[in-house]
């Protein structure tokens, strides 16, 4: 029946129809575990720059709090896979290719943050984002999106560009 000039043509999908299918949803879990490898790669990059020597104590609740995110980001990225087609939504007004690009300009973001504060409320935001797209309703993920979109401005703020192209990223400080 594939012929049948009754029956209508699946409609293709728009730009502003993020998470409308499975695939969707799963490139997004994807993005956010790719999120969860930065976390962890940052975190050990910064424990490696000590030399074997002695991690200070507040360095070491960070990275204490930002492992722990870590194992949560992948825990709902996961929740994300299992549940993929329980969390569509029907329309976000939103693009995946927006979607795609923020979470992996957060992932990018997490290896050069040079403020703590910032890089913790990027999780926190990223975990929020997770939290929401489980919930398959679109306030709860446009208001997560906004945030994170926030978040990304803030950062951009507080670490500009290097000057040298190959200038070395300066070290994480202890302040927020």
């Amino acid at each position: 029946m594939a012929n049948d000039p009754t029956t209508p043509a699946p409609k293709p999908l728009s730009p502003a129809e993020a998470l409308s299918t499975a695939k969707q949803v799963e490139e997004l879990a994807d993005k956010l575990s790719a999120c969860a490898d930065s976390i962890h790669q940052r975190v050990m990059s910064d424990i490696r720059r000590h030399g074997g020597g002695e991690v200070p104590e507040s360095e070491q609740a960070v990275a204490r709090a930002l492992l722990d995110a870590e194992i949560e980001l992948r825990q709902r990225a996961n929740r994300l896979y299992a549940d993929a087609a329980a969390c569509i939504v029907s329309s976000l007004g939103q693009s995946q290719q927006t979607l795609v690009r923020l979470t992996a300009d957060a992932a990018a973001k997490i290896q050069q943050i040079t403020r703590i504060g910032d890089g913790i409320t990027l999780v926190a935001r990223l975990l929020g984002l997770a939290a929401a797209a489980a919930t398959g309703q679109p306030a709860p993920i446009l208001s997560a999106v906004a945030a994170l979109k926030l978040q990304l401005d803030v950062i951009a703020v507080h670490n500009p560009p290097p000057a040298g192209a190959g200038a070395a990223p300066p070290a994480p400080a202890a302040d927020s």
